[in-house]
């Protein structure tokens, strides 16, 4: 599974700092379209979570799995193809449909090879790994992508495309894990329960609630808002975001597993909320870009370290709170929920950021974000979490 993601990430890197820039300046799409097309494909993908959820708790993940690579596949080979508008929303419904089952059928499988007590260390590894195959393929693409020849950007897809059948490859070598046998969809059938339970669960939902917001004012704006300002306002060139991304996930891929033992000194709720911070403060770092222009390579680089920072504190304790809390029959929905937080919040971002820096409120969106992940922060040190799993409770 380490191998596999490592290398599908290194398709991910490849497009990452791009495909904004790939839709408004290639493509020609304003930047309003542009954003909201990152949107939809978030709404897309959360449009068929719940059943997603339900076919993993039916079947197993690994099925899952394997058809979400192979439509992701397709979507983003397809996406080199992309002409008009019409033709951007469709393809990205593909890619949108592909992505929604990958990332709870993949960590529902991750959960099921790993011990309860080690997974938030196989998480922080999964992610350190995630992060080495995207810093590779973001220095390969900032060696070919030239915005003076489209053709790179569409090879870029492409090689994008092909990295999910590598991880199909590898996928297709796990044995005896990840599916229903008859008997176990009899017996599964039988247990009481179903998505009324997960929104009944209190503790998950509050801590979803802080998830989602967390990543609404953090992730969702990377691919638009983050690259929008360092380029129009800052005055870097795309070439640039390559090495500030591949900066962030060399940093994790480094020290993710050194983040992960500190961890265990704190609490999970107190973690959350410095990471939290450390998003905030990496927009602050992003804002002096756009002040001291001479400078604003540095500056955008240090956001992207800071942000480094707290994702690592946040990628471990995630899934493996929301799988802690998930009963072992709801497993596929619990991480289906979990990963609807993340495409609500893709939903909105890029299209706020799109539509305020489109009307060229570059500081009230900066402002707006680190005010809300300080309010999120407060709110993440008031969780009540359970506590982390240890071998003897295991036992």
């Amino acid at each position: 599974m380490l191998l596999g993601i490592a290398l599908s990430a290194l398709g991910n890197g490849l497009v990452l700092p791009y495909t904004f820039i790939y839709f408004h300046n290639i493509r020609g799409f304003p930047i309003a379209v542009a954003g909201f097309i990152a949107s939809y494909g978030a709404l897309s993908a959360l449009a068929i979570s719940p059943l997603v959820g339900n076919l993993i708790d039916k079947w197993g993940p690994k099925p899952v799995l394997i058809t979400s690579l192979l439509v992701s596949s397709v979507g983003y080979c397809s996406l080199s193809l992309v002409k008009t508008i019409p033709q951007a929303f469709l393809v990205t419904t593909v890619c949108a449909m592909g992505q929604s089952a990958m990332w709870p059928s993949q960590s529902a499988i991750s959960t099921e090879l790993t011990p309860e007590h080690l997974r938030e260390r196989i998480y922080g590894a999964q992610f350190a790994m995630l992060n080495l195959g995207i810093g590779i393929g973001g220095l390969v693409s900032s060696l070919v992508v030239t915005l003076d020849n489209p053709r790179t950007f569409e090879l870029l897809f492409i090689g994008d495309g092909i990295s999910y059948l590598i991880y199909l490859a590898v996928v297709l070598t796990l044995k005896d894990v990840g599916r229903r046998s008859v008997s176990e969809r009899i017996e599964r059938a039988k247990l009481a329960g179903g998505w009324a339970d997960v929104i009944a669960d209190k503790t998950f939902v509050k801590f979803w609630f802080v998830a989602m917001f967390a990543v609404l004012f953090s992730y969702s704006q990377l691919e638009v808002g983050f690259t929008a300002f360092s380029t129009s306002i800052s005055g870097l060139a795309p070439r640039d975001l390559a090495w500030a991304y591949a900066l962030n996930t060399f940093i994790i891929a480094a020290f993710q597993l050194w983040v992960n033992k500190k961890l265990l000194l704190v609490k999970r709720k107190s973690a959350i909320s410095v990471a939290v911070l450390l998003w905030a403060l990496a927009w602050v770092a992003l804002a002096a870009s756009g002040v001291f222009k001479g400078n604003a390579l540095f500056f955008v680089i240090l956001c992207q370290f800071i942000f480094a920072f707290g994702e690592m504190i946040w990628s471990p304790i995630l899934p493996s709170v929301v799988n802690q809390l998930a009963p072992d029959h709801l497993r596929g929905r619990y991480n289906a929920a979990g990963t609807n937080a993340w495409q609500i919040s893709l939903i909105a971002g890029p299209s706020i950021a799109g539509t305020m820096l489109g009307f060229g409120a570059h500081w009230y969106w900066l402002g707006g974000l680190i005010t809300g992940l300080i309010v999120i922060s407060v709110a993440a040190s008031r969780l009540k979490l359970p506590d982390r799993p240890t071998a003897d409770m295991q036992r």
